[in-house]
């Protein structure tokens, strides 16, 4: 059986052929209207210009706008000249016109069956809901869709989407210092939907680097600023915390401190520990496993290596999917029995010589659709009401469907019995969810008590790293577990307690000295990013970020009155001043576009956008031998770089990222 992301991972690869088909087919037509257009516009400018209106008579002299130079001093004159008036400003296009210029991958489905949508690149995962959007006016939404999907993972990202980076609260301006940002939009010939109040978009996003203290934020673009967004991933606190700039530096870098194990870095009840009993029990099961792993007599099971941090329910119910059709019992519409045909459901063995017939009374279902009989449905479930009456639902992406319906036997079934068949299939299901439970709960067990074992390099690893590392290492994982079975440790309960016992002294030893060391009980963590399971009531963009400043002397962030120019002096109006130093791989926008920060000696790349659209450029060794110590204003000479950034990856080559 196919996956629920095949139709969609096929249409995003065959989207780069589709294009370059409908660029062929129309590309063609485009450039007879394109030259039609110009020879028409060409002519009109012709006998435009012939009008006496646009020619002065000969001998007057044509007046220009002087060239102003820049001044000695401070600048204010030409800051005064440069700076931003209200006419200026009049054709700056709002928000909803930036031009961005990230690609975006697009997939079309059904609004009635929903979408789950993988990334392959990434791995960012998105489920939207069946029945889940509407109109701007909360008119429920049928038919054909699309979605869009766009991810921001590095400066040149974000500057080639023109958003800003800032973000301000009644505390202040921040700076953003960003671990990727995500853009989910879903329309219908060209119209933006929304999702149905009630309703959320499931989003799984790895961060592209791992941050500390990062929050959720959504972009409001009737405001054109970010929004803070409390999310259990993250926080759920009333403002997002700040963090130090070299908390940000540090991030980026990937640089850590000498990683610390679980224990040492978080509370009992963070890891839920067990008392020191239940822990030998554990340590015996997790040694048992490691070795029979090792060994090659238990498989770790993929949905467990994939989702170690999900819990138990969570993991089920990403598992119980199968094909169950609707079998029609001697061809009736009315009569049918439930067929897996993957045989998941184990418990619909109770039904064999069994069939259900729905219940005809008011306001009930009367018989299936053909639809409905040739549909393979994910889910089914059946609750005894009263005696032979049951409540049947099937789940699938085509919707819900349940019905009340009476469990009858077939002539064969002379001994049936509604509450003894229904009774068998309660034993059954609840049987097959508990040995899911403990299969489940033995590889959690054994990955919690590995770290005892494991060497400190272990320890900065996590889950998923871990796994591979030690499939990757099977001798050396061999001998590790082969020597604490000899120990006893996989039999003997005493020297379980005992072994637990030494490594929480342990592990509470490395904490103090942790905390010696840097002041804090932080866990270092791993330089590749977390992924976050986020619930998003509203499409749009999401940010994964920290908060911080630049400080100066006075711990205030310093900042130079500012007005931009070209080499031959025309003026720039900005309409976004952005900000990237290369060595702490920190990129942001200012919140104020007249002011622009002043960090001396520090190599920034300034970057301004006017309101064109046009992109200019201060490298950072130019900005790093400017003296604007004494100065409250500066006028900044910025090259014309448009050209050079159409994409993403030219951004990148400009900023040497």
């Amino acid at each position: 059986m196919p996956d629920d992301n095949t139709w969609a991972n096929i249409a995003a690869q065959q989207n780069g052929r589709n294009n370059w088909l409908r660029l062929r087919y129309y590309g063609a037509r485009l450039a007879i209207f394109t030259g039609v257009l110009a020879v028409a516009v060409a002519g009109w400018h012709y006998f435009a210009g012939k009008t006496p209106a646009n020619h002065p008579a000969p001998g007057t002299p044509q007046q220009h706008a002087p060239v102003q130079k820049p001044q000695a001093g401070n600048d204010i004159p030409l800051i005064s000249s440069l700076l931003t008036t209200k006419e200026d400003i009049s054709g700056i296009p709002p928000a909803d016109k930036r031009r961005n210029k990230v690609p975006a991958t697009t997939v079309r489905f059904f609004a009635e069956e929903g979408l789950r949508y993988e990334n392959p690149a990434t791995g960012t995962t998105v489920y939207i809901p069946a029945h889940a959007l509407t109109r701007a006016g909360g008119k429920p939404v049928s038919g054909e869709v699309e979605f869009q999907l766009r991810e921001y993972r590095s400066p040149a990202d974000f500057m080639a989407s023109g958003i800003p980076m800032h973000y301000s609260d009644d505390r202040g301006s921040y700076f953003f210092n960003s671990g990727g940002m995500f853009d989910v939009r879903v329309t219908q010939q060209g119209e933006a939907l929304q999702l149905a109040s009630g309703q959320a978009c499931d989003v799984r996003f790895t961060s592209t680097h791992t941050l500390t203290q990062p929050s959720l934020y959504y972009f409001d673009e009737s405001d054109n600023a970010w929004k803070y967004q409390p999310n259990p991933a993250f926080t759920t606190d009333e403002r997002p915390p700040v963090v130090a700039e070299n908390t940000a530096v540090r991030d980026n870098r990937g640089l850590q401190v000498a990683c610390v194990p679980a224990e040492a870095g978080a509370s009992r009840e963070q890891w839920a520990l067990p008392e020191d009993e239940e822990a030998a029990v554990w340590i015996q099961e997790a040694v048992q496993t490691g070795h029979d792993y090792a060994f090659g007599k238990k498989a770790m099971p993929g949905w467990f290596k994939k989702h170690p941090d999900w819990t138990n329910d969570q993991l089920l119910g990403g598992l119980e999917r199968s094909a169950i059709r609707l079998k029609r019992h001697k061809d009736a519409d009315d009569m049918f029995f439930p067929e897996d045909m993957n045989n998941l459901f184990t418990e619909l063995k109770a039904f064999k010589d069994c069939y259900f017939i729905i219940d005809n009374g008011l306001g009930t279902k009367k018989s299936f659709t053909k639809e409905e009989f040739d549909s393979y449905w994910e889910r089914v479930s059946v609750v005894q009401m009263m005696g032979a009456r049951c409540y049947v639902s099937f789940f699938g992406k085509q919707g819900l469907l349940q019905f009340y319906a009476t469990l009858i036997g077939s002539t064969e079934n002379a001994g049936f019995d509604a509450d003894k068949v229904l009774a068998e299939y309660t034993r059954l299901r609840n049987e097959r969810q508990q040995n899911f439970e403990k299969q489940a709960n033995m590889w959690r067990h054994f990955l919690r008590m590995a770290q005892p074992f494991q060497t400190p390099e272990e320890w900065c690893m996590d889950a998923t790293t871990w796994f591979n590392y030690f499939e990757a290492n099977l001798p050396l994982m061999r001998k590790r577990y082969a020597a604490l079975k000899e120990q006893g440790l996989g039999d003997d309960h005493e020297l379980a307690v005992t072994t637990w016992k030494s490594w929480c002294k342990r592990a509470r030893d490395i904490a103090l000295d942790n905390y010696k060391n840097k002041g804090s009980f932080d866990r270092a963590m791993p330089k590749e990013g977390l992924a976050y399971a986020l619930r998003v009531t509203n499409f749009g963009t999401y940010n994964c970020d920290q908060i911080f400043n630049i400080f100066g002397s006075g711990q205030e962030t310093i900042y130079v009155l500012a007005a931009f120019k070209t080499p031959d002096g025309r003026r720039i109006v900005p309409q976004s001043v952005s900000v990237m130093e290369r060595n702490t791989r920190l990129f942001f926008t200012l919140p104020k576009t007249e002011r622009v920060v002043y960090a001396p000696g520090r190599q920034l790349d300034i970057i301004v956008t006017d309101a064109a659209g046009r992109f200019y450029r201060l490298p950072g060794a130019q900005y790093a031998r400017l003296d604007l110590k004494n100065q409250q204003s500066h006028t900044f000479t910025m090259e014309d770089v448009t050209e050079k950034t159409q994409t993403p990856r030219e951004w990148a080559d400009l900023l040497e990222i």
